[in-house]
């Protein structure tokens, strides 16, 4: 069996279920698992599936960062090949200009150290970030072999450094990304030979947590549920409900999430004057959420494409909501039409556009029959595309067949 680490920013994150998700499905089957958090985890919630986890998680350096001499020298190996393969690292990345190249080194030496000790075999990165430059760093050094999940804001913003992308990418075993819209992303620009690295898996949800109720639900009653960035549009979700108002539609919206715009959020709608319809309910866990889900009679999530370039790529939620049968309004934007099956499980409508979101959102909490219909495909879509367990499977077997001994690439 191969032992698989995986190697994340912070370890456990509200915000990134997908993660718990699929540890917990690895766990499953029966895939032994550590995982080293590069940071201290965030006070804030945790969802009681975090519970389930079985796997030991590791804080890199401990309270303190790693310091790369003392790995070098004092806890980890100086041998004269693994100091060689320092050296030339050192020389190859030095270009890039990285500020905080000397603190990844230390922590990909403590990262070689430790999968040593552990037997590690493997080790998986959400993210093409810091993490997968210290998953590289240490394969280069003697290491285990990596591999990548890349998502949105490591691959679409304007300050991604595109020949780091590469690089990360070549080495990896393979570099799994989230939905159809990615992959051609990155193939129109990596380099050819690179970009066949590239792999898509839907992320996966567990469809028996999230069960199928599509009935006995409230009436007039919106659902958002996201971090409270741009890259989600709730300001649009804002401004559609109060363009309804002028029609004679006053619907009740429940906004799930914390974040950068909270603040200008809840004046947006005061200023709107529709601050008696909106509840900004904050972070809840997993469960909170769900109970929402099951009592909601429409979901909107209208993404938009960040000045950054930052956008969603596959958002959870989404995957969460076609699972109970909640109609969901979105946007066009990456991954989104693919969860949505191009409108034939949900309503799709232009970015950015307040008038069409707001005449779909009249429409479905208007139309039963047709929140039925879209209740029904949707959780046939989820089924088909998003089922955790079978995602879990094919990773599963994707780390089966680059674990074993290490082979580092020259």
């Amino acid at each position: 069996m191969t032992r698989v680490a995986y190697l994340l920013k912070k370890f456990p994150r509200l915000s990134e279920t997908f993660v718990l998700g699929e540890i917990l499905a690895q766990e499953a089957l029966g895939t032994d698992v550590v995982v080293f958090s590069r940071r201290k985890p965030d006070d804030e919630l945790r969802h009681p599936a975090l519970a389930g986890v079985r796997a030991p998680v590791e804080l890199i350096g401990g309270e303190s960062r790693p310091d790369p001499w003392r790995e070098l020298f004092v806890e980890g190996e100086s041998s004269a090949d693994l100091i060689e393969r320092l050296g030339g690292l050192v020389r190859e990345l030095a270009p890039f200009d990285h500020p905080r190249l000397s603190s990844l080194f230390g922590e990909a030496l403590y990262l070689l150290r430790r999968t040593r000790e552990l037997g590690v075999e493997h080790v998986h990165v959400h993210f093409a970030t810091e993490a997968a430059l210290v998953a590289m760093m240490a394969h280069e050094l003697g290491g285990p072999s990596y591999s990548i999940t890349a998502h949105a804001k490591d691959i679409y913003r304007s300050t991604v450094d595109r020949d780091q992308l590469d690089m990360v990418v070549e080495r990896s075993a393979f570099t799994v990304t989230v939905c159809d819209a990615n992959v051609r992303y990155l193939r129109e620009r990596l380099s050819p030979v690179v970009s066949r690295r590239v792999r898509r898996l839907y992320n996966g949800i567990d469809l028996a947590s999230f069960a199928y109720t599509p009935a006995d639900r409230e009436e007039n009653h919106v659902l958002a549920v996201g971090r409270l960035v741009e890259k989600k549009g709730f300001d649009i979700l804002l401004k559609a409900v109060a363009r309804m108002g002028t029609d004679g539609v006053r619907p009740r919206v429940t906004i799930v999430g914390q974040g950068d715009e909270h603040e200008w959020l809840v004046a947006t709608a005061d200023a709107l004057g529709i601050e008696d319809q909106v509840v900004f309910a904050g972070a809840l866990d997993q469960d909170g959420v769900r109970a929402l889900m099951r009592e909601a009679t429409v979901f909107c999530l209208p993404c938009v494409i960040g000045e950054d370039g930052n956008r969603d790529a596959l958002p959870t939620v989404l995957l969460e909501a076609l699972a109970v049968g909640l109609p969901c309004i979105s946007t066009p934007v990456t991954g989104v039409p693919e969860i949505l099956a191009d409108g034939d499980a949900g309503v799709l409508v232009p970015e950015r556009d307040v008038e069409s979101t707001a005449e779909a959102l009249t429409g479905l909490l208007a139309d039963a029959r047709r929140r039925r219909e879209l209740a029904e495909r949707g959780r046939l879509h989820a089924e088909q595309a998003f089922d955790g367990r079978e995602a879990a499977r094919v990773l599963g077997r994707w780390f089966a067949e680059v674990g074993g001994p290490v082979e580092v690439a020259r």
